[in-house]
């Protein structure tokens, strides 16, 4: 500033110096006020959690292991084409129940029946000879007699000279004759006898190919599916089998259980305590007729008894081959099919048990959420024995009879949460503040306050 006196400057510089001090005035008199920020608050207590708790409690549970099986026939028979001819005709249709000595199917029987008629022939010629070998017999017999008799009287002339020896020897040449022609008629006899039982038996025999035209069943179940029909040449050339006949009641229900389970098994069976119920899985049952069939229509089942245990353990698989035999009338259960097997082995009595959806996994282990005194929560490992419908019986230890679990709600929580119980209609509301017991209490306590 050239043209600016010495006494400008100056009352510039007191101003400016006079507007700094009086901010740094206003600086420490805002530095004495009260702060104008507003004071921090306390951390909000988060609300109770909403769920729905029971009481643990006991309960008696049959005992029951469920086993894949089998059906399986006691018995089943090939029906097969025993003497070879041409298939006249199959009496009996394919899948028919049928009865032990039921017709099924007609070869044709011309061949053995000619057979047959032969076979009746050749007796009837054997007994002739028989006859005719008797009568010669008859007439060998006599004269044998006359002979020996003229023998007799002769023999004692020769000496004397009454009767020459050349008489004499005609005489027991007769005689020797006469006793060949018998031997001979037996042998005839003999051999005519032997013809007749020769005879007989190519009699039984062609009876016997005969009565193979008339295939039967040889017991009672259902016939399955033709192998040849009507106008077929079987019974040869590998052309046996027609048919098979299946045993239907009653049926086996086969399965192999882990040999763990064999000792329990025995002993129940031993103390007639072991049930077994058969269960056509996936199946539904016969509709009524007139209405549609339904999937929700329970699958068919039937009790049955155990009847057979295998003498070994199968080694590779550690385990026993077992049979359950149970009747079958409607013939329901058919062979091949696959079912399950519930075998009970009593009751376990007292045993604790929680509801299914209580129950919550991590990883590979099983928890629920348990109440404490001051309604909030912990969550508490558990073994699980067995299911029995919508209930987990589980091993006594870590939950006892009356601890008060979460049933409802399991998803919203995590460990240390307060919890309140959920409302019932009505607007009633129950919550507890003992572990081990639900108790009612009303709507105002159950908000928590």
């Amino acid at each position: 500033m050239p043209n600016m006196t010495r006494a400008t400057q100056r009352n510039a510089t007191s101003r400016t110096f006079a507007a700094i001090t009086g901010f740094a005035a206003c600086l420490a008199t805002l530095a004495s006020l009260p702060s104008c920020r507003k004071a921090e608050q306390p951390a909000a207590t988060p609300p109770a959690v909403t769920v729905r708790t029971e009481a643990v409690t006991t309960q008696d549970i049959p005992l029951a292991y469920r086993f894949p099986a089998t059906i399986q026939s006691p018995r089943t028979v090939d029906i097969n084409a025993r003497v070879p001819g041409w298939l006249e005709s199959q009496v009996t249709p394919d899948g028919a129940r049928v009865n032990d000595g039921q017709v099924l199917y007609k070869i044709d029987p011309s061949q053995y029946q000619i057979a047959l008629e032969a076979a009746q022939a050749k007796l009837a010629q054997a007994k002739a000879q028989e006859e005719v070998a008797k009568a010669r017999l008859d007439t060998a017999t006599a004269q044998r007699t006359f002979a020996q008799a003229t023998f007799d009287r002769n023999k004692d002339l020769v000496s004397s000279g009454a009767v020459s020896q050349e008489r004499f020897d005609g005489i027991t040449a007769q005689l020797a004759e006469a006793k060949a022609a018998v031997e001979q008629a037996n042998a005839d006899i003999a051999s005519a006898k032997a013809n007749e039982l020769a005879a007989i038996a190519d009699i039984k025999n062609a009876e016997l190919n005969l009565s193979y035209c008339t295939v039967t069943s040889s017991l009672n179940g259902l016939l399955g599916a033709s192998k040849y029909y009507e106008g077929s040449l079987v019974g040869d050339g590998g052309k046996q089998l027609l048919n098979t006949v299946v045993q239907t009641d009653p049926m086996w229900a086969g399965f192999s259980p882990s040999a763990n389970y064999l000792p329990v098994m025995l002993a129940n069976q031993k103390a007639g305590t072991l049930t077994a119920v058969v269960t056509l899985e996936g199946a539904s049952t016969a509709a009524e007729p007139g209405t549609p069939l339904r999937v929700t229509d329970a699958s068919p089942k039937v009790t049955g008894r155990l009847i057979f245990v295998d003498s070994t353990v199968t080694g590779t698989s550690d385990t026993v081959l077992m049979r359950i035999e149970f009747a079958n009338p409607e013939t329901v259960f058919r062979p091949g099919a696959y079912a399950t097997v519930e075998i009970g082995l009593g009751v376990q009595s007292g045993a604790i048990v929680l509801p299914e959806e209580a129950v919550f996994a991590r990883q590979t282990e099983l928890f629920v959420w348990r109440v404490k005194q001051d309604d909030t929560v912990e969550s508490i490992r558990i073994d699980a024995v067995s299911k029995h419908q919508d209930l987990i019986v589980i091993a006594p230890g870590t939950i006892a009879k009356g601890d008060r679990i979460v049933v409802a709600g399991v998803a919203k929580l995590k460990a240390g949460d307060k919890i309140r119980e959920a409302k019932e209609a009505g607007g009633a509301a129950t919550s507890s503040s003992n572990a081990g017991s639900t108790s009612s209490a009303t709507s105002s306590k159950a908000e928590g306050k």
